[in-house]
């Protein structure tokens, strides 16, 4: 009785975690995007984020890949509001323990007015363009 009981509170967990707030087209609509991002800008703030975030900095090599997007993520769960924004893809080439360049790796940025937002690859985030 007592492993049935767990297996459905385990199941009911997973199922109210996975749920995320539905985006609606009014929400997309009326949205707040805040400012459009300035390339020069977010090109230099993602720089200096990256290289805070890899073991071998200096020799990290990004390529923007498109210009931001309007859109939105899931920055505080998925169960609160998504916030709007910007998102932007960069590619990354950095070198391993071994000193040698791995292949390049797709990342996604989350921009509103100022602030810069790394996601991960499970964040749920979305271009409505």
């Amino acid at each position: 009785m007592k492993a049935d009981l767990r297996s459905l509170l385990a199941l009911l967990l997973l199922f109210t975690v996975g749920c995320a707030t539905p985006v609606t087209p009014e929400q997309i609509a009326n949205a707040d995007y805040g400012t459009v991002p300035d390339s020069s800008i977010y090109q230099k703030a993602t720089k200096d984020l990256i290289q805070q975030l890899l073991l071998e900095p200096s020799p990290a090599r990004l390529r923007f890949i498109g210009e931001p997007q309007k859109g939105y993520a899931y920055l505080s769960g998925r169960r609160k509001p998504p916030e709007f924004g910007y998102i932007v893809h960069v590619g990354i080439t950095a070198k391993n323990l071994m000193g040698e360049y791995r292949g390049e790796e797709t990342h996604r940025l989350f921009i509103k007015n100022d602030t810069l937002y790394l996601l991960n690859k499970s964040d749920r985030a979305e271009v409505v363009e």
